[in-house]
Parts: structure tokens; C-alpha cells; sequence
């Protein structure tokens, strides 16, 4: 309903939301953090909060809904024409979202009014819930796939330019929307396998995601950007007791690092004599130095310092709320963190520990391991295996470090490159997207010049991970009625809203208005009255119902006393899909929640008198009616004058005698 009934009914929609967002868990997919990444904790670098321009797509009753991809489909064979077969792809209808650009905070806005707004970003997961006020830490790598081809889009398309071309380019305010959605939806393309719907209704928005798809394609993906985080740049471990380093760290920093040091027994020093302690919480400038000595054991160095973020970065949400991750479309400085684990052994033979990327996946998400080698005392040679799929023991959650790793011919789905080493280090894999559902394990063969193998065996838990089929979300749907067409006036109406598509764990926020009355059309009923013009009528506020399961409410009856046209309308938010915050109305002027109620009928009027004929000539005489009160009072006035007339009379007789 546009105009000012409509942005008032968003307004307040919003408020509440405001509200009600501090207390919901959004949904979202599991995505793994990227080989030797740190996972977010608090202080976040930054905030996301609110929206920089949405495009609907499918989000209402009536809209075309989008499509998903079958798992294990090909990005980069393009993306399908207008007007496609989604049947004959192998297509799935997918719910509907709120394509959009979200604006991020230097603080919470929720909670300290002086923050600024200092960039933007996408999603880069479909159908993952969006919780205003979350904050979000840099990492060194995107987790999702076609992380290139996003990093592409980022840096050519809106808002790094006036791409990709829109209907609406003349007005601002509607470009800013249409550039943000159609980006929005053409990088869901690489990372979900999403596209638009094949009768979109409007098909130049269309063409426009698959501007950028097709863009994207021909200029080729992009490396990942600098690592935003303070780099820890050493050996992986070294011997017991011993000065071990140096460690050059936040050499990409813009600012003094603080850096804490974990492990018992372990100290610190800024010179390699091991003479000048350093205290674990001080700051080191930009490139500063360290050397460690301890007891065998770990011992983890942690940094947190303020590192340029280029476009492209991905960014983490907080891990207490299951929400969308996003990629920075706008560069700027953030504070970073990040980690270092040093092994510290007695010397002897060689050692290699590693753990994969994410114990479980989603078809079609990346994996990859990181291996840490220490005691090494020349060169030497590490080779990789993946060894998989095993079926998974014990149904759909079963744990694969019992899918039998100790038997013979396992099967082997990727065998990596050598990679030659001189000393002790950490070799990090490049990523491999995963595909058939089941049990994968890493194994490796550290082989020293001139000394025996070193073998790390599939099974270790560390190194196993599960791989789950990718399950498109289901349609979220709002379908309304009202209890009757028809009404006389003085009578009660209600409408039902009925709610499918509901996730686990999210929360539809419902909130009925009943409007009118207006004036119905000219042949008596409400067939094409105009709803949509500003500052309707509203007969009724009604109250607000939360679902947080598929399932039917009922709103409370209300009298309608004024003949004319009524009609229900819901405004819907709700965290199941991406952008589901932005309030959408549902129903106002359909056949469904339109009702007509007739005004009452007035009283009879009475029947005109209708005159006595006059007596014929023949006619016999009619009785006299009976006496009245009327009569009665003249009757005495008559008998009182004549009273007085003979009582006069007397007195003369009298007066002449």
C-alpha cells in the first residue's frame, strides 16, 4: 500500500520488530570456518544494521517464486535465459527473500547512539536470518562457494559502479533498490545455486542479474584479498625449552597490536637473546617480535589490532546468534584477530598434527585441512589424501570416526600435489568442494630425506568431517480469508491467517488491520475499489499473533455498525529468510479478504386513511359514536348555561314582586 498509510503501517511494523529482533535466534545454514581462521568472539569489528536497498523477489502472495539449483551444479555454465524450464534443469522452488545491501556500524547502533555507519555489504548464504545489531569479525577466507566470482561482482558492481543496468536508473532512490537486489540475487547465483524465477515480474530486473551473472563470468573470479586479520608470520613449534622464533607479527597492521599469550610455563621475549620479557596483553608496533620458551606443550599466541580490509572481505557473524555471514562491498580499516599455535616438543622424530576445516558440511561447501609440522631437521616432502565417502554409521547424524577407517581399499577422492619443505611449518591445502553426501577423513605421509616415514592415518577425529546433502529451504507462505463476503450491518467479521513454510527455530510475526469503509463500486459491490491510495480508513487495529510453527490464528471478531467496503490486510516480518525483516502486507483488496456489509432495512411506512363514502340516499341511518370525554365536557357547559339563564329569571320574578 503505498504512500503515507503505507510507510506509517512499515514504520510501525519496524519499531516493533526493533523490538521483538533482540530476542530471536536467526536461522541459518552450517558453514565451516576456513582453514586456521579464528572463530568470532567479542569485541566485533563492526555492526550490521538495517538495509541499503532491497529488491522483493517472491516475498508476497502471488509472486513468482525463485529456484535452486540441484546440488552439485556448475556455476560457471551461465545462467539460464528468461523464460527457462526450471523441470527440465532439475530446478526446486525455493522461498522468497528480500534481496538486499546491508549497512554496517563502527558500534552497535542498538545500543550506543554515536555510531557511524562506515560501509556495506551482501549475504553471501540464501535463506540465513538477518538479526540487526550483530556483530561481524573479519576472516581471511570466504568459506562459500565461488568466493571468486563474488569478489568479482564486488569490485565491478554496484556500488563500485553504476552496473549493473536497471529500468529504474533515472530515479535515484529506485536504482540504489534495483542495483542492490539485482547484485544481491546474481551472487546467490554462485554461492547457493539460486536464480530468479523463470516469469519474474518484471523481466528488465531479470535481465539485470543476469548482467552481473554473465559479467562475472567473462571477466573470471578473483583472488582472495589481503588477509584482514594481524599476521603471526614463525615456525609452527620447535624444541622444549628453548628460544623459539622469532614470531613478526601484524607486520599488515595500520596500529599497535595487542597480543596475549596462552600456555603454561610459556614466556616471552622482544630480543632473540631472551633477555627483554614481554608481558602477555602489551601492544607491539606494526611488524614487532617475539620469541617463545616453554615446557613442552601448545602455546597460542592471540593479536588484535586494526588491519585495511579490501573489498571481498568475509565476514563472520557472532557465534551466540546463527546468522547470515556477509563480503564487504566497501573497503575500509577494521580490527582483526587472529591466532598462532606453536608446538613445543622434547626434539625427536619429526611430528605432523593437523584438524580439517569443519567436522560437518553441505554438499557443494568447501573443505580444506591444515597440517603442522615440528622436529624437523632438513628437507622433506608431505603428501595429502582425502579419503572418502564412507556411508555414515548410524543414520543422517551419525559419527563418522566410526565408519571403519581401519580397513583396506578405502576409497580415495583426491590425492594432493607434494609440497616440498624445508623446516618445520604449516601447510595448508587448498580448498576442495565437497559433493556426494557421506564420511571423509584427511591422511598424509611426511617423508624426511634419508629418514623413515611419518604416517598420519585417516580416522583421527580431527581430520574427519561429514558431508550432509544440501536441502533447499522450504516455501514460506501467508494465506488469508475473511469469515464472510457479505454482512448486514450490526453483524461481527474475523479473518484467519494461516502460515506454512515455518523453520525450526524462527519466529512469523503477524499484524492484521481491518480498513473501510469505503464506498462501494457503482453496480453495488467492492470489485475494483482502489486500496492502494493513501490514509485509508482503518474500521480496526487488531492484535498481533507470533507463529513460530506452520499453524492457523484467528482474529478477534470485530462489529461492523457502517454500511460499505471492508478488507483485511497483514503485514508479515519474520527471520526464516534473508531480508524477511522488511514488513510486507498481504491480502488487502484480494476477492478473499474483501467484504461487503448492506446497510439495515427501515420500518414499514403506515397506510394512508382512506375516507368513508357518504350515505346513499338509502342507506340507513349510522349509529351515533359513543360519548367521549370531549362530549362529555361540552354537555356540562351546556347545562351550566341554561342553569344560569333560569336562575336570572328567578331573580326578576322576585324583584317585580
Amino acid at each position: 500500500m503505498p504512500g503515507g498509510g503505507w510507510t506509517a503501517m512499515r514504520r510501525s511494523a519496524a519499531g516493533i520488530w526493533t523490538v521483538l529482533v533482540l530476542l530471536a535466534t536467526c536461522w541459518t545454514w552450517s558453514w565451516p570456518a576456513p582453514a586456521g581462521a579464528v572463530a568470532p568472539s567479542a569485541p566485533f569489528a563492526a555492526y550490521q544494521y538495517g538495509t541499503d536497498g532491497c529488491l522483493e523477489v517472491g516475498v508476497r502472495d502471488g509472486q513468482p517464486k525463485p529456484y535452486a539449483a540441484p546440488a552439485g551444479y556448475d556455476p560457471t555454465a551461465g545462467y539460464p535465459a528468461f523464460g527457462y524450464d526450471p523441470a527440465a534443469l532439475g530446478f526446486t522452488v525455493a522461498g522468497g527473500t528480500n534481496a538486499c545491501r546491508y549497512k554496517f556500524y563502527d558500534k552497535n547502533p542498538r545500543t550506543d547512539p554515536s555510531a557511524v555507519y562506515i560501509a556495506s555489504g551482501y549475504c553471501v548464504q540464501y535463506a540465513a536470518g538477518q538479526l540487526s545489531g550483530t556483530g561481524y569479525d573479519p576472516q581471511d577466507t570466504a568459506p562459500v562457494r565461488g568466493a571468486g566470482y563474488v569478489r568479482r561482482i564486488l569490485a565491478a558492481y554496484w556500488p563500485n559502479s553504476d552496473l549493473p543496468a536497471v529500468p529504474g536508473a533515472a530515479n535515484p532512490t529506485v536504482a540504489n533498490r534495483q542495483r542492490s537486489g539485482a547484485v544481491a540475487m546474481a551472487i546467490h547465483w554462485f554461492t547457493d545455486g539460486i536464480v530468479m524465477p523463470p516469469d519474474y515480474q518484471v523481466p528488465a530486473l531479470y535481465d539485470s542479474v543476469k548482467q552481473v551473472v554473465d559479467g562475472a563470468l567473462a571477466a573470471g573470479p578473483l583472488a582472495p584479498p589481503a588477509d584482514p586479520t594481524p599476521t603471526i608470520a614463525g615456525p609452527a613449534g620447535g624444541d622444549a625449552q628453548q628460544l623459539v622464533g622469532p614470531f613478526t607479527v601484524g607486520a599488515n597492521a595500520v596500529g599497535p597490536v595487542t597480543v596475549r599469550i596462552d600456555g603454561t610455563g610459556v614466556a616471552a621475549y622482544t630480543d632473540a637473546a631472551g633477555t627483554v620479557p614481554f608481558t602477555s596483553g602489551d601492544t607491539l608496533p606494526p611488524g614487532g617480535r617475539l620469541w617463545l620458551r616453554g615446557p613442552a606443550g601448545q602455546a597460542v599466541l592471540h593479536t588484535e589490532g586494526p588491519v585495511p580490509a579490501e573489498i571481498g572481505t568475509y565476514l563472520a557473524g557472532d557465534p551466540a546468534v546463527r546468522v547470515q555471514s556477509m563480503m564487504l562491498a566497501t573497503a575500509l580499516t577494521l580490527t582483526g584477530k587472529s591466532e598462532r599455535t606453536v608446538t613445543l616438543t622434547p626434539g625427536d622424530p619429526p611430528r605432523v598434527t593437523s584438524r580439517v576445516s569443519a567436522a560437518v558440511l553441505t554438499s557443494g561447501a568447501p573443505v580444506s585441512d591444515a597440517f603442522d609440522v615440528a622436529g624437523l631437521r632438513g628437507p622433506a616432502t608431505l603428501t595429502a589424501t582425502l579419503y572418502g565417502p564412507l556411508p555414515v554409521p548410524g543414520g543422517a547424524d551419525g559419527d563418522c570416526g566410526q565408519a571403519g577407517w581401519g580397513g583396506t581399499g578405502l576409497p580415495v577422492d583426491a590425492v594432493y600435489d607434494p609440497v616440498p619443505l624445508t623446516g618445520d611449518g604449516r601447510v595448508t591445502l587448498p580448498d576442495r568442494t565437497t559433493g556426494t553426501p557421506g564420511c571423509y577423513s584427511f591422511g598424509a605421509r611426511l617423508q624426511p630425506e634419508g629418514a623413515d616415514p611419518v604416517d598420519l592415518t585417516p580416522g583421527d577425529p580431527a581430520e574427519t568431517f561429514r558431508v550432509d546433502p544440501r536441502v533447499p529451504p522450504p516455501v514460506l507462505t501467508l494465506t488469508t480469508r475473511a469469515s464472510a463476503t457479505t454482512l448486514p450491518a450490526g453483524r461481527e467479521a474475523t479473518d484467519t491467517l494461516t502460515v506454512t513454510g515455518v523453520t525450526a527455530g524462527s519466529t512469523v510475526h503477524l499484524e492484521p488491520t481491518l480498513y473501510g469503509p469505503l464506498a462501494p463500486a457503482p453496480g453495488g459491490g467492492c470489485a475494483g475499489l482502489d486500496w492502494t491510495a493513501p490514509d485509508l480508513p482503518v474500521a480496526a487495529r487488531l492484535a498481533p499473533h507470533d507463529l513460530t510453527a506452520d499453524g492457523s490464528v484467528t482474529t478477534e471478531p470485530v462489529r461492523l455498525t457502517a454500511a460499505g467496503c471492508y478488507s483485511f490486510d497483514t503485514v508479515m516480518t519474520h527471520d526464516v529468510l534473508t531480508g524477511g525483516q522488511e514488513p510486507v502486507g498481504h491480502g488487502i483488496g484480494t476477492p478473499e479478504e474483501t467484504l461487503l456489509v448492506q446497510a439495515a432495512p427501515g420500518p414499514s411506512p403506515s397506510p394512508s386513511p382512506t375516507p368513508s363514502p357518504s350515505p346513499s340516499p338509502t342507506a340507513r341511518p349510522v349509529p351515533p359514536l359513543p360519548d367521549t370525554g370531549a362530549d362529555e365536557a361540552g354537555a356540562l357547559l351546556v347545562g351550566a348555561l341554561a342553569l344560569l339563564v333560569l336562575g336570572s329569571v328567578a331573580l326578576a320574578v322576585t324583584r317585580r314582586k
